[in-house]
């Protein structure tokens, strides 16, 4: 068995050739399937021969802009200097400053680590406009933090512990944060979704006046530089850097991104937390095993019920806050674990549903771990 060769006169058809001295590019199409395949040879010369030195695919075709200038100006007007700064969820204990304090020792996979802290260099944001986000997304996922920040040039670090990295900071003024603020996108989030592995700080309004060959071609020569390094700065239109992208911590993943305000209620910090250095606040209840509402103060908000089916018995709740339930019998045997039945999600409601060979013993009960947030170690 052998599969249909990449490259092929019979597939490939050439659109433009141009010729630099002893270096020449050539553009061809595929337009094989859902989605026809752009792709780029760059030729050096060697003697009489032309030898090709590396081969470029994309998704897009040559000088197709990444957005036009209308969803450019939209994304650009909805980042503003007056926009509202939310506070941390309660359930979260925060050290982010602690996360940036080069040779503190921590506790890594259980083993004792020290954090490092490596500076980056600067970019420069020219409107205030910055979007944070996987930069392997192309053109989606482009909404730009709320809250403006003041055009100028900031320093990027990012804290490691052993070669894994915990966060990236902005630093945008001299000033210490005295309080910590969600960086709520336009789109309502201040969570980074990952599935590239990586986390990219970009000046809005160089990204929006990108071709999107461009775009795809730096992420490429981006990643390439993330297998030496922690992270990197560089340009996005070729004048001035003005684009970070690091290594999103464990990998793939969403990572919260938070605003850190000085005592002058001004800007001091940007950072994007990857969830290394925490550990789980969570609890633990338990409530009768009947049919009904279970009544808990702890549960009022999760509006948590079970229902008798015939003797098939569904768990209903609410929220995200509940991370596992589990039906224990008078003696403390467990009689089903949660992880191990199914998951029916309905937009805010959860049901899992266990249909077990005998009802549980009269004394039963249910146990309810939650999630409380987590706080930073």
């Amino acid at each position: 068995m052998s599969s249909s060769p990449a490259h092929g006169p019979a597939l490939e058809r050439i659109t433009t050739v141009e010729v630099d001295g002893d270096e020449a590019t050539v553009r061809s199409i595929i337009d094989v399937g859902i989605l026809p395949t752009y792709y780029e040879y760059r030729l050096v010369r060697r003697g009489s021969e032309w030898r090709i030195g590396q081969i470029l695919s994309f998704l897009d075709p040559p000088g197709s802009l990444l957005v036009d200038d209308a969803e450019a100006a939209r994304l650009l007007a909805g980042s503003t200097e007056e926009a509202p700064l939310s506070d941390i969820d309660p359930g979260l204990e925060l050290d982010l400053p602690a996360l940036f304090s080069a040779g503190r020792q921590v506790v890594f996979f259980e083993e004792p680590a020290t954090i490092e802290v490596t500076e980056l260099g600067e970019i420069t944001c020219h409107l205030g406009a910055l979007t944070v986000r996987d930069f392997g997304y192309g053109d989606s996922d482009l909404e730009p933090l709320g809250r403006r920040v003041p055009a100028g040039s900031y320093p990027v670090e990012v804290a490691t512990v052993g070669r894994t990295n915990v966060a990236v900071r902005v630093r945008l003024s001299e000033l210490p944060p005295v309080s910590w603020h969600p960086a709520t996108r336009t789109n309502g989030s201040h969570v980074v979704g990952v599935d590239y592995g990586n986390v990219a700080i970009l000046d809005l309004a160089s990204l929006v006046r990108c071709d999107a060959q461009h775009v795809e071609e730096l992420f490429e020569a981006q990643a390439q530089r993330l297998s030496n390094a922690p992270g990197t700065v560089f340009s996005l239109n070729g004048e001035t850097n003005d684009a970070a992208m690091v290594t999103s911590g464990y990998g793939d993943g969403g990572y919260p991104c938070y605003w850190g305000v000085a005592a002058d209620g001004t800007l001091a910090a940007l950072v994007v937390d990857f969830l290394v250095l925490v550990e789980a606040k969570v609890s633990t209840i338990t409530v009768p095993w009947r049919s009904g509402p279970a009544s808990a103060p702890e549960l009022s908000g999760c509006d948590l019920a079970i229902t008798d089916d015939g003797g098939s018995f569904t768990v209903e709740y609410r929220g995200r806050n509940i991370d596992k339930i589990r039906v224990l019998a008078p003696n403390g045997v467990v009689l089903v674990d949660g992880y191990r039945l199914g998951l029916s999600v309905t937009g805010d409601w959860h049901r899992q549903t266990w249909r077990p060979a005998a009802p549980p013993p009269s004394g039963s009960v249910l146990e309810v771990t939650m999630d409380n947030g987590y706080r930073h170690t």
